[in-house]
């Protein structure tokens, strides 16, 4: 990732990702210690400094000290800094500032062609917009069912596909893949058998969901193979035994595309929402 087009290092994207902290900031700061007070956050929670060394009384010189660290930090952490200065409530931006931020962030990211994104305060890997908003929309759709399960699996599996600076592909692919068969087996339930009863819990096949989702049976097959080769790379115990590619390392393409794929897999089954879940 560090190279001229992606890079933060020395990079117009740093630069970029600081100037934006510094308008939002300094354009909110009427009083005059909005630095201190991001610098006191940070200090104490994200850069862990004793604060008795810091400039906390002067605010030209914490924002000074605060652009110090920022250029200073390996890439991956600029993205640390930014999701701990969005979610951390101590650390000293004003909710105004949050909004401005990401009101801003992901036009700036794909002006200065970052490889990340950021959804729901968190920056995920970009690849392709497609991509992006498939795993997106399955994280929306697992809201929309009962079982906490789903909606568990999807956001860990993010959780791996956001880990910096390499993404846990077989951890993406295996939570990704819980996700769905937690979503089949809540279609299952509900479509195939009129909400009575429970369903088996199948890893690896949404064939016991078919008929409540709709798929096609031409299309069956295809998805099948998929769903194998996704259970194959998870680390999942496979048909009895251990994981056939447990060993195995995950090409960081496939792992892309299987995580996509589970992720529209997700959106698919509950494409009779309104029917199945009303």
């Amino acid at each position: 990732m560090e190279n001229a087009a992606h890079g933060l290092s020395g990079s117009p994207l740093r630069n970029s990702l600081w100037n934006l902290l510094f308008r939002v900031v300094s354009s909110t700061d009427f009083s005059r210690t909005a630095w201190s007070a991001v610098l006191r956050g940070a200090g104490l929670a994200f850069f862990k400094e004793p604060i008795d060394d810091l400039p906390l009384t002067d605010n030209d010189a914490s924002r000074l000290c605060v652009k110090e660290r920022f250029f200073s930090l390996p890439e991956h952490r600029v993205y640390d800094l930014f999701e701990y200065l969005l979610t951390d409530p101590h650390a000293g931006l004003k909710e105004m500032d949050r909004k401005l931020i990401r009101r801003g962030m992901n036009e700036l990211l794909e002006r200065e062609g970052a490889p990340v994104r950021l959804f729901h305060d968190r920056f995920r890997p970009y690849q392709d917009l497609l991509g992006f908003e498939e795993v997106a929309q399955a994280e929306e759709t697992v809201r929309l069912f009962d079982r906490a399960a789903a909606r568990r699996h999807m956001a860990t599996a993010v959780e791996f596909l956001s880990r910096r600076p390499d993404p846990e592909y077989r951890g993406a692919i295996r939570e990704a893949l819980l996700a769905v068969t937690a979503v089949a087996r809540e279609v299952a339930e509900r479509g195939s058998r009129g909400g009575e009863g429970t369903a088996a819990l199948v890893v690896g096949s949404v064939a016991h969901a078919a008929k409540g989702a709709g798929i096609p049976p031409e299309s069956l097959p295809g998805i099948e193979v998929l769903l194998r080769r996704a259970h194959a790379l998870s680390g999942l115990p496979f048909e009895g035994g251990e994981s056939i590619g447990c060993e195995e390392p995950v090409d960081p393409r496939e792992g892309h595309f299987l995580v996509v794929f589970l992720s529209s897999l997700i959106v698919y089954l509950g494409g009779g929402k309104d029917e199945i879940f009303g």
